[in-house]
């Protein structure tokens, strides 16, 4: 996994190197576990709040993991609520 400090500056390309680099089984798909790993390696409090509502909100046909197609929710998310500065498309 990519460790990033805490509210890294990143482009959008970086921010989805970052979401490839969580998905430890390589399913091309993010489980709640994955992404709540993810949260915790860079140094986010609330991670279980934060895994959850992340989830909500990105995991738009509720299938249980975020695939690439609901990224840009993710992208969108992260943006607004994990204070990561997210720029570029």
């Amino acid at each position: 996994m990519v460790l990033l400090p805490t509210h890294p500056k990143m482009t959008v390309k970086k921010f989805k190197e970052w979401f490839d680099s969580m998905d430890k089984n390589r399913d091309g798909n993010i489980s709640k576990e994955e992404l709540k790993e993810a949260l915790r390696g860079i140094g986010l409090s609330f991670v279980g709040w934060k895994t959850w509502r992340g989830m909500v909100h990105a995991d738009l046909n509720r299938n249980g993991v975020i695939d690439p197609a609901e990224m840009d929710e993710l992208v969108a998310y992260a943006k607004k609520r994990w204070g990561i500065i997210i720029e570029g498309a």
